[in-house]
């Protein structure tokens, strides 16, 4: 039997569907490349659409916290239709400042030093004694403060490190505060207000005797309330911080003095239409923040604080530098409002910027008073859902 192996019948075709599988094979791995670039082209450019989307947010977030009143914050917001849109919430409340939210901060091993503020040499600051939350119609509801103290200390020992007579430190003047409040007469608002200069420094105990000095864990205070002793204890970020109620007189030009509580303030005035209408003493600081969150009440109600310590009464020998009296002249303090909440002193805004799947994710913290972000920075991150 012969075979004849020159014959090449039907090679073309095979080699026809070597060079078709080629280039189908060639054209499936283009077409993959093709269109994952065009993926990824697609996720390039919504990841910019949901970041420019999460700054959008922002700024609305911004903006509501420069034309709203103190204390205005939403839990959640939705702009456009998801995924194409942002989500933002604005965290601006807390019962006390500086504020220290439980869900953020375990305070059980905290030094209660570190739970103050404090004020620089004759530094004012101005704290809101209201809330404002949003009813289901978005109008504005104000929640005041009905209950507060003023918790502060000094670094330095009165009784020590000064270059006066200690007997004259029950009258000495280091804090003065004062409190606002507006209410409806007669068709008018008609302002009032409330202040005093308070003392750090060391002295009795009215219940045991004792003499104490002031510090982070026995502060001295004022207030609504004595806040040892307030069945709002619960309320409190830390119940560790106890309240003397101290013996405290307050001596008078004519050599008399004025024996009010820390729950009173020394002077009561009354204004309208930019006249004083009356003044008083000894007025009870509970009293006067009833009498001004009522039916006739704005409830728009504010508390100044103001370091009037005097370095130049500091021990020159203790405190030998300028600079070392001016960090000794500091008032470290920290206000409860124990059910009620006042104004953080940092705006917390959360943004979620979405598009075709993709998530942008932006925070950003604000100081009260500014229209820009702390550090003038935000932090993002990006999220493919």
């Amino acid at each position: 039997m012969k075979f004849n192996f020159c014959k090449k019948d039907g090679s073309a075709l095979v080699v026809a569907l070597l060079v078709m599988g080629v280039l189908m094979a060639i054209s499936m791995i283009l077409s993959v490349l093709i269109l994952r670039e065009t993926g990824l082209t697609r996720r390039m450019v919504d990841s910019g659409q949901a970041y420019y989307a999460a700054e959008a947010g922002v700024e609305e977030a911004l903006y509501l916290l420069d034309r709203r009143l103190p204390g205005y914050e939403i839990d959640q917001k939705s702009v456009g239709v998801l995924p194409a849109g942002y989500v933002f919430s604005i965290k601006n409340q807390c019962n006390a400042y500086p504020c220290f939210d439980p869900q953020d901060y375990d305070l059980s091993d905290v030094p209660e030093e570190k739970l103050y503020d404090f004020l620089e040499l004759n530094e004012t600051l101005t704290l809101p004694m209201f809330a404002v939350d949003v009813d289901d119609n978005g109008n504005e509801v104000v929640v005041p403060v009905e209950n507060f103290t003023v918790e502060f200390f000094t670094k330095f020992n009165p009784a020590t490190d000064l270059d006066i007579d200690v007997g004259m430190l029950s009258g000495w003047d280091v804090l003065r505060w004062k409190l606002f409040g507006m209410k409806e007469v007669d068709g008018r608002l008609v302002t009032n207000s409330i202040h005093d200069f308070t003392a750090v420094s060391s002295l009795q105990n009215r219940s045991t005797g004792e003499e104490f000095s002031s510090d982070a864990m026995s502060p001295s205070w004022f207030g609504t309330t004595d806040c040892s002793e307030s069945i709002l204890q619960d309320d409190r970020i830390s119940d560790r911080i106890r309240c003397n109620v101290y013996v405290y007189h307050r001596p008078l030009s004519d050599g008399g003095s004025l024996n009010c509580q820390q729950t009173e303030a020394r002077d009561h005035y009354v204004y309208s239409g930019g006249e004083l209408i009356s003044k008083s003493s000894c007025y009870s600081i509970k009293n006067f923040i009833d009498d001004h969150v009522g039916l006739d009440a704005t409830g728009l109600n504010y508390l100044t604080l103001t370091n009037l310590m005097n370095p130049d009464v500091l021990s020159v020998k203790k405190y030998p530098t300028l600079e070392a009296r001016m960090r000794a002249a500091r008032i470290y303090f920290r206000v409860e409002t124990y059910d009620k909440n006042t104004v953080r002193e940092f705006a917390e805004i959360s943004v979620d910027g979405e598009k075709g799947g993709i998530r942008q994710s932006i925070d950003v913290v604000v100081g009260r008073d500014s229209h820009a972000p702390v550090f003038n920075f935000s932090l993002y991150s990006t999220n493919e859902g």
